[in-house]
């Protein structure tokens, strides 16, 4: 599986964007998928296989991070599978995450973000995602809907998403956008989940 997976990163890969849709209840809906676009990405125990893992991975079952996702995102309006991406994207569910910039836990808030969201506690899991999740409808909100721009605003800040009118040229963060929406859609066709 491996040699599969250094063999698919060498070869080109045709550019595309898949276009979806946030209904009412809260679903994704792909609204655009070219033909030649297979169903879902190859996997690796149930993860898409290209993404790199420079984190420790930690079970969602060892520290619950499931259950808090689907309880926070039932709690926001958001679909699950988001949130889910998000949290994989921050720290592959990792509650001791710390980034050089100080960002904390499995969403990554930073403290100043945390306390205005009234996380007392950014380290615990259930209050980690329960703001992060916050922090996204925030962002879900003040971008229409719009689940890229939002996703950039999480990422690079509201302020940079406005200043260049949609997602920042950091390539950070069109990185961290393409790479949450390509988990999404492969999470959202997992058996696993």
């Amino acid at each position: 599986m491996v040699l599969t997976v250094l063999a698919s990163s060498l070869m080109p890969v045709a550019a595309y964007a898949d276009v979806f849709e946030l209904g009412s209840s809260g679903d994704f809906v792909e609204i655009s998928r070219p033909a030649w676009q297979p169903e879902a990405p190859p996997m690796v125990n149930g993860y898409a296989a290209v993404e790199a893992q420079s984190l420790p991975v930690v079970t969602p079952a060892q520290n619950g991070v499931r259950q808090h996702i689907q309880v926070a995102a039932a709690r926001y309006g958001i679909n699950s599978h988001l949130v889910d991406a998000v949290a994989w994207q921050e720290s592959r569910y990792n509650p001791r995450a710390r980034s050089s910039a100080g960002a904390i836990g499995v969403m990554q808030l930073m403290p100043g973000t945390a306390r205005q969201l009234g996380v007392s506690n950014p380290h615990d899991v259930r209050q980690n995602i329960t703001g992060g999740t916050a922090y996204l409808r925030e962002q879900l909100e003040r971008f229409g809907n719009n689940v890229p721009l939002a996703l950039a605003a999480y990422n690079a800040g509201p302020g940079a998403v406005m200043k260049y009118g949609g997602i920042p040229p950091y390539r950070e963060t069109q990185d961290y956008v393409r790479k949450i929406m390509r988990r999404m859609s492969a999470t959202a066709f997992s058996s696993e989940y």
